[in-house]
This record gives C-alpha cells, sequence and structure tokens, in this order.
C-alpha cells in the first residue's frame, strides 16, 4: 500500500488527522512511529493521538517525556477502554544513541503487549526492535511555509475540528515540539511554531507495516475520495 498524504493549515487539523487514527484504526498491540525533523510537530501529533485514543479530551495532561524518555497513560475504566487499549505509551528516544540504549531502559514485553499502543518519536533508535511490532503505522511529518492559497480540501474530506482539545492546538503557547531540542535546536525551533508563523503549512504521510493495519486504514475516512 502506497502513503496515504495530507496537507492540514492548522495545529487542529494536524490533531484531526490523529484523532481519527487513534478512534477508528488503531488497535490495541500497534504502534506509532512519528518521523520528521525538530519542530515538524510530532508532539502535537502524539498529543491529539494519546488524548483522543483514552478519550479524555482535555482533562488529560500530556507532556512530552523529553527527558523521561517514556511516559505512560492509562484508561482508569477499563471497561471503557477502545479496542482493547488499556494504555498508551509515549516515547522520545533523541536522546538515546541506539537499539542497546533502548533495550536497557524499556520494558519490551509491555511496549508491544497486545493492550498497549505505543508511540514512538525518532523511532530509528529501536533498530531493529520495531520487528516486534507485528502492525505499525509509520507518520511522516513535515512542515513547510505556505506558498500559495491552493484549494483547502481538508474539511471536504475530514470534516470541520470542534473537538475542545484539538482547537486547543491552535492557540497552545507551551511546548508544541520542543520536545526533542537542545539549547540551540529549541532557539532555532521556536521561529517554527504555529503559534508564531500562523502559514505554517504540515504535510503528513501514513505509511502502514502489517496486514491487519493495512486493511483497516484501506476501510477508514482516509480512503475516502472527496
Amino acid at each position: 500500500m502506497k502513503k496515504m498524504s495530507f496537507r492540514t493549515k492548522k495545529p487542529s487539523q494536524t490533531g484531526q488527522i490523529a484523532k481519527i487514527l487513534a478512534e477508528t484504526v488503531i488497535r490495541g498491540g500497534d504502534v506509532i512511529c512519528l518521523h520528521g525533523t525538530v519542530g515538524a510537530g510530532k508532539s502535537l501529533f502524539a498529543r491529539a493521538f494519546i488524548r483522543s485514543a483514552l478519550n479524555e479530551g482535555l482533562s488529560l495532561s500530556v507532556t512530552s517525556p523529553t527527558y523521561l524518555i517514556q511516559n505512560t497513560y492509562e484508561k482508569d475504566d477499563e471497561s471503557d477502554t477502545m479496542k482493547g487499549v488499556q494504555k498508551v505509551h509515549h516515547f522520545d528516544l533523541y536522546r538515546l544513541p541506539d537499539e542497546k540504549s533502548v533495550m536497557q531502559l524499556i520494558d519490551l514485553e509491555d511496549t508491544f503487549s497486545n493492550t498497549s499502543v505505543s508511540v514512538f518519536e525518532w523511532p530509528d533508535r529501536l533498530g531493529s526492535l520495531i520487528e516486534k511490532a507485528e502492525n505499525r503505522v509509520d507518520v511522516f511529518i513535515s512542515a513547510s511555509a505556505e506558498i500559495n492559497s491552493s484549494k483547502d480540501d481538508f474539511e471536504n474530506k475530514f470534516g470541520a475540528v470542534h473537538e475542545a482539545h484539538l482547537l486547543a492546538l491552535d492557540y497552545e503557547s507551551e511546548e508544541i515540539d520542543n520536545d526533542d531540542d537542545d539549547e540551540e535546536e529549541e532557539e532555532e525551533d521556536d521561529s517554527n511554531d504555529d503559534n508564531h508563523n500562523p502559514k505554517t503549512i504540515r504535510t503528513i504521510e501514513l505509511k502502514p507495516v502489517g496486514a491487519s493495519i493495512t486493511e483497516r486504514l484501506e476501510e477508514s475516512l482516509f480512503s475516502k475520495k472527496t
């Protein structure tokens, strides 16, 4: 299956892509790998995904695991879990040099269990460990300045964004994707924050790996033709 590609002009639209993925495609045992440069929008995507996967909205505080490496979020009411998802692991592997260091710090059994969903930023650090995920989605995010006012068909395909936790992404002034910066990169990344540059657009590409996740994506709203 080829990559599915979408353009978003607001952080809330990027969050809408994450929400649809979390609520209609992902099941327990799946893995999300977020690819992109510093400031591309990986943490923004992860925040919307985690809140949506656990159906928590703004009541769930999702912070970046920049220094902790891993944050885990669990559903309080196990009877209300969505599609077998009892917890979501959020990893930021930016500061880990290689696969060996990852193995020393994370619980592989829990990370890839069929009741968990794991979200990885900088997944290249996983090396061969990524093969433990039978079904995953590689999400490639890139950000650039808008050059022209080309037709915006996002709402035609996905509808307007209404959820408070997604709309909040348009206004949050806290770190959106400064999670993996060192001091020099952090200063550079600030100039790419949507709060400073409202014309930033993102290209989001979804590439499934695994028979089950591929089938689910093909049957999802992402495959709908406008």
